[in-house]
This record gives C-alpha cells, structure tokens and sequence, in this order.
C-alpha cells in the first residue's frame, strides 16, 4: 500500500538525515539517499498524502504570541467511566462495539478541507479549545496533505511515547529537573507558542474517531460503521489505532482476554495509556443514545485504575464541626484528575496524617477514590525520611482556644473541642439547624450568623424565633436594612410550619440525618407524642430497617442530656409539625422496593430522585446491601455499583428507569 511506503521511506530518510548532520555518521550513499528521497517525492505527489515529518517539507517553525479560542461546532465531550470489567460486558450487549486503546494525552481535533489540514484545536472544556495548528503541524506521524478533498473532522490524541520521554529527560542539562510524567509533557508541548519547542518533544497523533466526513457515501455499506470510517483513514496516511471488534457473544465472552490483548499492545509500543475504551460501531446508534452536557452515552471508558497525580503539600486546614470534631484537609499545588481540577483532600482524621507524616512542602501522590473524592495515595517525601521529628497538629481549637483533645476509638484518633460553649461548635449547629435539608431558612449565611452570636441575640436554636426583639439593631447593621430583615423574618415564619422529618434533622443528633429521620418519623406516624413516648421508654430503634447500634445508641444518648431535652420541648413552642398528605401508590414497578441512587443524574438533584422514589412508593436507601432491589446508577457511579454486581442487584441506567416509569 502507498500509504505503508510513503511512512516508511519518511522514517528511513528521517534516520539518514540525523546520521549525517547530527553524528557526521552517514548511514547510505548520497545517490541512494537521493533515489529515496525521489521516491517519496513521486508517491506524495501521487497520492496527496505528505506526513508532518516528511523530509520534503522544510517547516518553519511559528511563534503566536497567544494561543486563540476555538469553539467546537461538535462538542468533543467526555465518556462515562468504569472500573467493572461487568459494565463493559452489559454494555456491549446493546451492539455491537469497538475496544481501543485509551490513550494518556491530550486530546486534539483536526480538521482538513480540500485535502488539507486548516485547523488543528484542543479539546478544552468539550465546547471551547484553543487552536493548536503551528504545533500540529510538527507532530511526526500526522499528514498534512491527503488525497481526500471532502471536509474531514478527526479527533485523537497528542501522546509522547515512553521511549521518547525516557530520551527527553536523558538528554536534559545536568542539574535540570526531570519531567514529571509524558502526559504533562505531551499536554504542555502542544500548547506552546513556539512550535519549534514542541518540535523537539516528537508528538505523536493517535486517531481515535472521525466526527465527520465520507458523507457522500450516502448508503453505500460502510458509512454507517465507525470501524469502516476509521480505517479508511489509514489509507490517507494516519497511524491506524489499535481496535478489536466486540461484534457478538463469543468476543463478550473472551471480554478479558482482549483486554489482555491491547494493553500487551500498549507496552510493547511503549503507548501511554490510563485504560481502554468502548464505543459502538453503529454511527446511527451513537446518536440514538445521546448524551448529558458532559458526556455521550455512545462510549465507555474503562480505567485499570484510579488516575493518579504528583503535586506539593502546601498546608493542611483544620475545621470545626457541630460536634466538635475538628476535620483537616489538604491544601495542594492544583493537579487535573479525571478531567477536574483539585487542590484540596480530605485527610479524615489525625491518625491518617500521622500514618502519612504529612508535612508541609511534602511531595504527594493524589488521587480520586473511586473517580470521584480526591484522597492521599502516597506521601513521596516520606519515604526517604530518617528523622524522628513529630507531626505538627494543632493543640487548641481554632475558634476558642480551649485545649483540643485527641480520642482514639478503633485505633483511630481525632481532635476534638470539648468546650460546651465554643462559639465555631455553636455556628456550624446553627449553619445546620437553618440549612435546607433541615428547617430551611433562606438569608441566613455563616457570616450572619456568626454576628448575630457574637452579638449575643442567639444562644440556642429557639432564639431565632425571637429575633425581632432585635429589628432595629438588625436594621442598622451593615449589608442589612428594612427589605433584608423582613425577608429573613418571613424565612424564619415560614420555618415554623416543618415536616416531622426535616425537624429531626435540624437538631443534628449524630448519625440521625435524611433517610433516617425519615424512617422514623414514619414509623412514629408523624405524630412527634408517639416519639416522645418511644424515647422516654428507651425504644430500641435497630427494629427500623438499616438502623443499627450506632444510630439507635446516638439517640438516646441525644436525649439523655436535659439540655437537649430542654431545646427540644422549647422548640416545639414555636414550630408546628405538619402531617403529610399519604397519597396512594399505584402499582409500579418500584413500589416497595429499596432502590439507591448513585452517581450524577441527568434529569435528577439527589434531593429530586429520593423525592421520585419516595412519589413512587419506593423505600429509598443511602448504602447497598443484599436488600437492594434496585440500583439507579449515573455517571461516575464508583463502589456502590461494584458492591451491586457483586451481591447480584439490578443495576439500571438513569434511561432505563426512565422507561420504566413512564
């Protein structure tokens, strides 16, 4: 095939050319050289096709004093992701499917028109990149120039292989920092102003879908096949992707086997790779299936593990919650995970930052656990460590400066404020008693809060309810005035008519939040006498569903304090419990059933799909258990949907449950 020839004479001459300008170590004879080189010239002339690297074209390299907008006029969106070899198997059983490599890069669209490249841009945010061209045209396995004169959208990505990153970092300047991973190099490089540095970082182009062209095939047998599209591309020069077929069920059945198969692929080609992915072969059905704003439904991208990224710890914040439990967090230098940037993780507790020897300045390895939660994987600085320093964590509490102190339970250890009257511990119950999924007071932020405390005009929460003997004071504060207090006063009104549920969520008794307070204001009837008596009596609450030692002990332990006995009556003088209307369930398919939610819907807020199922008369569950009947698993769906396959649960897609309740 030309197209085979035409690569192969550009890599020989290319090799030559090195030899005898770079090493003065000529590989052939000048006249066999020039037999060569006439050679390409004719099948290039021949053929259209003239790759970036061909030593016929003398590229001058371009500098652009800024890199512009480009917006996309088809969304280069992201996939769906899973680490369940399961989904890729239900996902294939749909239709017929291509497995490709996935590569690790930066993805770049390319356009050609009348047979030439006019436009090369990054992906950006899926809708606006940025036009790469002066630097497309230096990656070494890309044409310029093809035979095909339609317009031509193609999208790939921009890879270094590892044996030229390897090369690259082997021949910096002795004391120069070495490049961290080929990905940020790859990512950096194309988007250069000058075009002579990505030169030097030898970019390569690996095709992974055409977006559009071959249109004037109309219905001839082919046009429909992205398989078809994407190997007729290699006629015209372009690298063809490493893809296995997934066209029925012996493929599906040898699932694991192909999987095998593309990443032995990637290692002996020295691919950079995070994972493969899935799309189907059918053009039709792609669009048949859709998409959300962030991703198509007509792929899937399988990751062999969680993506990882090195960045420096730049210090740890400690905040201060309603029980007095101090929580610290990661600050870091930002790092791009899964397509996101994050600066911040959560590092739980003072045992994980002693197990870590987290200090500031450390180097870190980063994660998202499960695609979704930024964590610590490693700390890469302490693994060199020999001292005996300590760690440092702070020994008063932020907010009061009373002694902190570190309780160990299950061999983990955490800071706590024990002060009874510590302003922060008094703001963030106060932050939760107005906070939507409580009492649901609009106009009330943490900084006014924070005021009206320090003011002294609330000490507890039956306070609010007695604001307006301070509307003048209010009235006169900055950022306030008439209009701002009657609002917020009408907001505190309205609060005062509360379902049961929403009530038992805004004392914050620990472990007692939506789904069980909504447990047991059904099981009281929502009748608040019915649980005052089942308190008093000291109701075991684990005979509720889901309900174990934990919660059932958190409550009566809330009750026990004649504090809080003392709020809870007091309150009960200003707010009235509403009854809800039992409406009457038609029969449906979830009626019964305990059902979860995982995962980011296209159609549904969490608080939106729990209202749904509840409409539906579904028993709706935070955790996966053998009692799941169903669950509804969106993007980025993570443990819950392994747990699932494993105990054997009905997994639906938000489409199918869709369906099943129109």
């Amino acid at each position: 095939m030309n197209s085979s020839r035409i690569s192969e004479l550009v890599q020989k001459l290319n090799e030559c050319r090195d030899a005898y300008y770079n090493r003065s170590d000529p590989l052939i004879p000048d006249s066999e050289y020039d037999t060569l080189f006439d050679e390409l010239k004719r099948l290039e002339d021949e053929t259209g096709i003239i790759l970036s690297n061909s030593p016929t074209q003398t590229v001058g390299y371009e500098v652009k004093s800024k890199l512009t907008k480009v917006q996309h006029d088809i969304p280069l969106l992201s996939l769906g992701k899973t680490k369940d070899e399961n989904d890729l198997k239900k996902f294939a059983k749909e239709n017929p499917c291509l497995l490709m490599l996935k590569y690790d890069g930066l993805t770049v669209e390319l356009i050609y028109d009348g047979g030439e490249l006019i436009q090369a841009s990054t992906r950006g945010d899926g809708y606006i990149g940025e036009d790469i061209t002066h630097n497309a045209k230096t990656f070494k396995n890309i044409p310029l120039n093809i035979p095909y004169k339609g317009f031509l959208r193609v999208v790939g990505e921009a890879i270094i292989h590892e044996g030229d990153f390897r090369a690259i970092n082997n021949n910096l300047p002795a004391g120069e920092k070495p490049y961290a991973n080929a990905r940020n190099l790859a990512a950096g490089s194309v988007r250069q102003l000058d075009s002579g540095i990505c030169a030097e970082r030898n970019i390569a182009w690996m095709l992974w879908d055409v977006l559009e062209g071959f249109e004037e095939l109309g219905s001839i047998r082919g046009n429909d096949s992205r398989f078809y599209k994407i190997n007729r591309c290699t006629e015209f020069g372009f690298e063809l992707p490493e893809m296995l077929k997934v066209f029925d069920k012996s493929s599906r059945d040898d699932l694991e086997i192909l999987i095998d198969t593309l990443k032995n692929v990637a290692v002996k080609r020295g691919i950079p790779i995070d994972g493969l992915v899935m799309k189907y072969d059918s053009i039709a059905y792609s669009k048949q299936k859709g998409g959300t704003s962030h991703h198509n439904n007509d792929g899937i991208a399988f990751k062999f593990e969680d993506e990882t990224a090195d960045t420096v710890l730049q210090d740890i914040e400690w905040s201060l919650g309603r029980t007095g439990q101090l929580t610290p967090v990661a600050i870091f230098d930002p790092v791009d995970l899964d397509g996101t940037v994050v600066a911040r993780a959560s590092v739980h507790n003072l045992s994980y930052i002693k197990d870590f020897d987290l200090r500031v300045g450390d180097n870190i390895r980063v994660y998202k656990a499960n695609m979704i939660i930024p964590q610590i994987l490693k700390n890469l600085s302490a693994e060199n460590r020999t001292d005996n320093l300590h760690v440092e964590y702070p020994h008063v509490c932020p907010v009061c400066g009373h002694g902190l102190v570190a309780e160990k339970v299950n061999n983990t250890e955490t800071l706590y404020c024990k002060n009874p009257h510590c302003a922060g511990k008094k703001l963030g119950a106060f932050e939760h008693f107005v906070s939507k999924p409580a009492m649901n007071i609009d106009g009330l932020s943490e900084a006014t809060l924070e005021r009206f405390i320090s003011n002294g005009w609330l000490d507890d929460f039956s306070d609010l309810y007695r604001l307006d003997q301070y509307r003048n004071e209010i009235i006169r504060m900055d950022g306030f005035g008439t209009r701002s207090y009657e609002k917020l006063w009408g907001a505190i009104q309205t609060s005062r008519n509360v379902s049961f549920d929403k009530f038992l969520v805004s004392l914050g008794i620990p472990n007692v939040g939506k789904t069980a307070s909504k447990a047991i204001a059904k099981y009281c009837e929502y009748d608040v006498t019915k649980f005052e008596d089942l308190v008093g009596n000291n109701f075991d609450w684990t005979v509720l569903d889901d309900f174990g030692e934990v919660m059932s002990n958190s409550i009566k332990e809330w009750f026990d304090d004649p504090l809080n006995v003392a709020l809870f009556a007091k309150l009960l003088d200003y707010i009235e419990i509403l009854k809800p209307e039992i409406a009457i369930v038609q029969s449906n398919p979830f009626k019964d059933k305990v059902v979860v939610a995982t995962g980011t819907l296209s159609n549904f807020t969490r608080d939106s799909i729990t209202k749904k199922l509840e409409e539906l008369g579904a028993k709706v569950a935070g955790s996966v258990s053998k009692k799941t009947d169903y669950l509804i698993a969106g993007e980025k769906a993570g443990s819950k949907m392994a747990k699932a396959n494993q105990l054997g649960v009905t997994i639906l897609t938000e489409q199918e449950f869709m369906e099943m309740i129109k």
